[in-house]
């Protein structure tokens, strides 16, 4: 045979190797050697490009007269059949690990796997004493014995087996991922066939490096797993490797990291300065595990996942991260002493579903509880907090929410002018829920902007009744979350309620956290300035506790701003607090704005706010909020007093 024949016929081996340098070197540039999946998948192709070599020596060797060229093209078919041998169940065990059964293999259970495998190995080391898998003729042309057929048989068996375990664990894998396994199973299925029914057709092991080539591009490819900003794998890889240890039965721990401070940092030193600080979180957390079993779950949450069931190692990882924010952290060219709030548990005895995973990851962590590591009982909170999701969906199926309401009383009359509306649950399973526990809930769970519609309904019905009128109520007071007000088509749905019941919009006063309306200006001042073109009025809530006071007044046209009990408090303490009221009181009214003081619970305090001349006054010296019946007889009572007075006043 010349040399360009050779050439010819062992075209589809140069291309196989090509094709394997060109997987090899994307894979190692790209730095996907961590995990064991990644490191098998290197394995496969160094197998397959050293069969193809060998194959090539022995195309360009086989059938040359001369001893020396019937020992190389025999020592070289003997390599190619010792690795190619193996690439079936490397490819086998390459699918478990995809699906994640691997992990779950004993000892036992992998001698089992590997004795097909270690068989035929057996038979190709002892072919040389034996010719069992293959001889040479009289012309000393290549013949293929019995034996040879046991090699396809094993790699039909791990294929097979490849297949029925994906089958097996079909949720636990992403489609995309069980597709591509599928279709380049069946590929290289048909190039085994092809190769045995027309052996002078050397496409097996083409078709072999076309499906590595095709897990490097479906599989092997994370790019899309990774979270830019920190390095880390990103919440959709968090969700994906959680479908796949849960659906495949695997026990592993699980550790939460919560940065309690990243809201602030972000807001105080910029986007910079907080992702230069998450990045140096996630490269310590390097330190102490493999890069793989680390996810950025949310914008100031990781989450470590480390399979078996070592607790023991688990806490100790745990106690050494917290420990480790005892000390600061150098984001830039900046240090700061960041707090994490860190929690321990596993799967399946902690969190027996992904869905409760993402739920830890979410979830607020108790102030007092950032100091230590939380598990086992310590994770009580998670369950309060599922159990007040549960009871807020119930809550909306049963109309079991109620609106209460507090009076705002104007000066220097002390007559009810107004009132705000607050939402309560009481639940069949719970009792009782405050809002400081269910409102957190209803914005994570994404249903606050139901809770919202329920409230204005039930101000517009009571409106509607007439009733507010008769009492010479001005406006109801209905409170917004932000999470509401960025939602598309939000203003035009509060008028839509509005309309519904017929009410004017001056009726209803919307009132905004001062410290959430600080987070986006932009957004907040589009939604108010179009709700106040329709007539609605609106409120700052609880000036005093945010960030950016001035900037939350200038920015945003609001009727009222309510200042915070807080403040009126310490100015009874100390002259500093009463410096602060003064100085507030003084500096809203210059700018036109309408005040309404919190937490008002003495005379002492109604008459230093008279000495202010502040407009409204809010507190449980007039009322702690009441039901709707309570609020009417109580303003009414007041109102009949009120015209009890004048008319004895004009009778003396």
């Amino acid at each position: 045979m010349s040399s360009m024949a050779t050439l010819h016929y062992c075209s589809f081996y140069i291309c196989a190797a090509l094709l394997c340098v060109s997987c090899l070197g994307y894979t190692l540039i790209q730095g996907r050697v961590a995990r064991r999946q990644n490191q098998l998948y290197i394995l496969l192709l160094l197998n397959m490009m050293l069969c193809a070599l060998s194959s090539i020596v022995v195309a360009f060797h086989e059938g040359r007269p001369g001893a020396e060229a019937h020992f190389i093209a025999d020592t070289a078919r003997f390599v190619s059949l010792v690795f190619h041998a193996s690439l079936a169940p490397m490819f086998g065990y390459y699918v478990l690990l995809v699906c994640g059964s691997a992990w779950q293999l004993s000892y036992r259970g992998l001698a089992l796997y590997a004795s097909p495998f270690l068989l035929t190995e057996l038979l190709i080391l002892l072919n040389p004493l034996t010719g069992w898998v293959y001889y040479y003729n009289d012309l000393f042309r290549y013949c293929r014995g019995w034996a040879s057929y046991t090699i396809y048989v094993a790699a039909f068996f791990y294929l097979a087996a490849g297949l029925l375990n994906l089958f097996r664990y079909w949720r636990a894998v992403t489609s995309a991922k069980r597709n591509a396994l599928v279709f380049f199973i069946v590929l290289v299925v048909a190039g085994i066939l092809v190769q045995i029914v027309w052996s002078s057709i050397q496409i097996e092991l083409f078709t072999d490096a076309l499906a590595g080539l095709g897990l490097m591009l479906s599989i092997e490819d994370e790019d899309g797993r990774i979270d830019m900003a920190t390095g880390a794998y990103n919440r959709r890889a968090l969700a994906f490797d959680l479908k796949n240890f849960i659906g495949t039965g695997q026990v592993f721990q699980v550790i939460g990291v919560r940065i309690t401070e990243m809201a602030s940092v972000h807001r105080v030193m910029g986007s910079s300065a907080s992702d230069a600080f998450l990045r140096a979180v996630a490269d310590y957390l390097r330190t102490l595990l493999p890069p793989y079993t680390i996810y950025y779950a949310n914008p100031s949450t990781y989450i470590i996942l480390i399979r078996g069931d070592n607790e023991a190692r688990a806490a100790e990882i745990a106690d050494q991260i917290l420990a480790r924010f005892g000390e600061t952290w150098k984001g830039g060219k900046v240090e700061s002493l960041l707090h994490a709030a860190v929690t321990r548990g596993s799967s399946p005895k902690n969190f027996p579903t992904r869905e409760d995973v993402l739920f830890m990851a979410d979830s607020p962590i108790p102030v007092k509880e950032t100091n230590t590591v939380l598990s086992g009982r310590d994770l009580g909170y998670l369950l309060r907090r599922l159990e007040v999701e549960r009871a807020l969906h119930r809550g909306l199926e049963e109309r079991t929410f109620e609106v209460y309401f507090q009076p705002v009383c104007e000066l220097p009359s002390l007559r009810i002018t107004s009132a705000e509306a607050l939402l309560r649950l009481r639940d069949r399973v719970l009792g009782n829920i405050p809002p400081a526990e269910f409102i957190p809930a209803a914005e994570q769970a994404g249903i606050i902007s139901a809770l919202g519609d329920f409230v204005l309904e039930e101000v517009c019905a009571f409106f509607a009744s007439g009733v507010p009128d008769a009492l010479e109520l001005t406006t109801i007071g209905v409170n917004l979350s932000v999470l509401q007000c960025v939602q598309p088509g939000f203003a035009d749905r509060m008028k839509g309620i509005v309309a519904r019941f017929g009410v004017n919009p001056s009726k209803i006063n919307f009132e905004i956290t001062e410290s959430v309306a600080a987070n986006d200006y932009g957004a907040l001042d589009a939604v108010i300035r179009e709700l106040k073109a329709g007539g609605f009025t609106f409120a700052m809530d609880d000036y005093g506790t945010g960030y950016s006071n001035m900037q939350s007044i200038f920015a945003l046209d609001f009727d009222l701003v309510k200042i915070d009990k807080g403040i009126l408090w310490s100015a009874e303490k100390n002259a500093i607090g009463r410096a602060i009221l003064d100085n507030s009181v003084r500096m809203i009214r210059e700018m036109r704005r309408k005040i309404l003081v919190e937490g008002v619970e003495t005379e002492e305090q109604i008459r230093l706010l008279a000495k202010l001349s502040v407009d409204y006054l809010q507190g449980f010296y007039f009322s702690k909020p009441v039901p709707k019946d309570e609020f009417v007889a109580l303003a009414r009572e007041q109102r009949n007093q009120g015209i009890a007075a004048i008319a004895q006043g004009a009778a003396s």
